[in-house]
């Protein structure tokens, strides 16, 4: 096994003091620009790598941040851990990840970790956090940033996607395919996200000039199974009072959903068009491949770390910033214009 390479063979190396040579590798204004050049050309020839624990040890610091998140098996939070981990391996830090699975005793547990110093700082995206927990660990300048968190305004780094604006600009596309019959799959209830589609379903249609109708709006939990029960009860209404179009608050939904109409025998998108929101890879790869609202994921989880290792590095201590991403629309072969109703269907379906 080769023998690490340490700060004092390269100042032998060089013939310098050991001191100058950790000046160069952390950039002190003292030493001059040829010799940290000489030192960096003599660090890369040699493959020296910092001990990051010996590192910790004087700086107080672990170069490592933590992620809270419910899980990895869903293919969204894999893709914000992938951003994560590429944001913080580009600046030096390793990442830990916490797995909550919804839980709040253990998204509790994971913010102790950095209350013990395990790690530098967390990224939050959970949902169980009482409010005045994140307040008491902002207080205590312990580095934070949370990712669509449940409640805004907490004076906190945040990172989260526009989602009333998202949901609008779906319905919008749908009701420009000619579509008036919207259907709504909602997410969770008493998320914020959920909350949020909701209401740029129902400012789409009031904008229209569409009244709200509760038949049109069935509960889901972003999973296939709510999805698919949604679907099965709209094919219980007569066919006059079905969803010519369906949104589904998240592409899981909507993949659960053209998986049910399929079973039933309705033809997506030529009676029904479905919608989701995500974009998840899965949504690319359903037959039909699934329109959607894509998330900026990856760029959610690498904007959370490059604010909370700029507070880090920078160690800026006033002020806080609220980054809000936008949601963009991708069409695929999963939504069509409205077709024309069958005379039978006209009759049934008031004011036509």
């Amino acid at each position: 096994m080769d023998v690490p390479v340490t700060i004092k063979d390269i100042a032998r190396e060089l013939g310098v003091a050991h001191s100058t040579v950790s000046r160069a590798i952390h950039d002190d204004p003292r030493i001059s620009r040829e010799t940290k050049q000489r030192v960096l050309e003599a660090v890369a020839r040699l493959g020296y790598r910092p001990n990051a624990a010996a590192r910790g040890l004087v700086s107080r610091r672990m170069q490592a941040v933590g992620l809270v998140i419910p899980g990895v098996a869903d293919m969204f939070y894999g893709r914000i851990v992938d951003g994560v981990d590429r944001a913080a391996y580009e600046a030096g830090f390793g990442l830990s990840l916490y797995l909550t699975h919804g839980e709040r005793r253990r998204e509790l547990d994971a913010l102790a970790q950095v209350s013990e110093r395990r790690v530098d700082g967390l990224i939050v995206m959970a949902r169980r956090i009482p409010k005045k927990v994140l307040l008491d660990l902002a207080r205590q300048d312990i580095p934070l940033v949370l990712l669509e968190p449940q409640v805004l305004g907490l004076g906190i780094d945040s990172v989260r996607v526009d989602n009333r604006d998202g949901a609008y600009k779906a319905v919008r596309y749908l009701l420009d395919l000619g579509h008036r019959r919207i259907g709504f799959i909602a997410g969770p209830k008493g998320q914020r996200e959920s909350q949020e589609r909701w209401q740029g379903y129902r400012q789409a249609l009031a904008e229209a000039g569409l009244s709200y109708q509760p038949e049109l709006v069935q509960p889901g939990d972003y999973t296939e199974a709510g999805g698919a029960s949604a679907v099965q009860r709209w094919l219980q209404l007569p066919p006059a009072r079905r969803p010519t179009a369906i949104f589904a608050s998240n592409d899981r939904s909507a993949i659960g959903a053209v998986t049910a109409l399929q079973a039933a025998g309705v033809p997506v998108p030529q009676e029904i068009s479905v919608m989701g929101y995500d974009d998840i890879t899965a949504a690319a790869y359903s037959r039909p491949a699934i329109t959607t609202m894509r998330q900026p994921i990856e760029e959610m989880g690498a904007t959370a770390a490059r604010l909370l290792i700029d507070r880090l590095v920078k160690r800026r201590e006033f002020g806080y910033q609220e980054v809000l991403l936008k949601a963009e629309l991708v069409v695929r072969e999963s939504t069509a214009r409205v077709s024309e109703p069958l005379e039978w269907e006209r009759a049934e379906v008031p004011g036509a």
